[in-house]
C-alpha cells in the first residue's frame, strides 16, 4: 500500500483550507429587557460598615447557593422579618451621633484677656482609598420606601439595610429564623 500525501489536494487549489474553515456566527444579544423593568436598588454602604457589609453579602451569597435561589430573594426574606419586628417594636432603630462627624458652631465675643497661642494643625493619617461599597437587591419599591422611612434624615438607608440584615443573620444562627423554599410557577406569555 502507497502512502497518499495529504497536503497533494492543495497544491492545486491554495484557498481550500481557508474555505473549509468555518465563519464565526453573528451573536444575538440578549434581550435586557426584564433587567430594565426590574431594576435593583443600591444601597451606599458607609465607610465604617464596609467590613460588616463584606460579611453580610458573603452570607447571603452563601444562603442563596444552599436554597439554590438567588442573594435577592435571600435578602428581600431577610428585610422583611426585620421590618416586620420593627413594626412591633421588638426592633428599635436609633440613630447616635458619630463623634468624627460632629462639627461645633463657633461665635465670637469681644473680651480683655490673656493672649492666645494657636494651636498647630494635627496632620492626619490618611488611610488608603478603599473602593466604595453598594449593596444592590432587587425587591419592592414598597421595602425601599420603608427602609428609607425607618432611615429618616439622621441615617443613611445603607447603614439601615446593613443593620437589617445583620440583624436577620443574627436570627438565622440563633434559630430563630428559618428560611423555606416555595416553588413558583413560570408562564409563558
Amino acid at each position: 500500500m502507497t502512502r497518499r500525501n495529504a497536503l497533494e489536494r492543495l497544491r492545486n487549489n491554495a484557498q481550500d483550507p481557508i474555505s473549509s474553515i468555518p465563519l464565526a456566527r453573528g451573536r444575538k444579544r440578549s434581550n435586557r429587557s426584564w433587567d430594565r423593568v426590574h431594576r435593583g436598588i443600591s444601597y451606599f454602604v458607609p465607610a465604617i460598615l464596609n467590613e460588616q457589609a463584606k460579611v453580610v453579602r458573603a452570607s447571603i451569597l452563601a444562603l442563596a447557593q444552599n436554597h439554590m435561589t438567588n442573594t435577592s430573594s435571600v435578602a428581600a426574606a431577610l428585610i422583611e422579618f426585620s421590618l416586620t419586628h420593627a413594626r412591633q417594636g421588638k426592633l428599635v432603630v436609633e440613630a447616635r451621633p458619630n463623634a468624627n462627624r460632629r462639627k461645633m458652631a463657633l461665635t465670637w465675643e469681644e473680651v480683655d484677656g490673656w493672649p492666645q497661642k494657636i494651636p498647630q494643625v494635627v496632620k492626619r493619617i490618611v488611610k488608603d482609598k478603599t473602593k466604595n461599597i453598594y449593596l444592590n437587591y432587587r425587591w419592592d419599591r414598597e421595602l425601599d420606601m420603608q427602609i428609607k422611612a425607618l432611615a429618616g434624615e439622621a441615617i443613611s438607608p445603607g447603614e439601615v439595610v446593613v443593620f437589617l440584615l445583620n440583624y436577620a443573620l443574627a436570627a438565622h444562627k440563633q434559630g430563630r429564623l428559618m428560611l423555606k423554599e416555595e416553588a413558583i410557577a413560570v408562564t409563558k406569555k
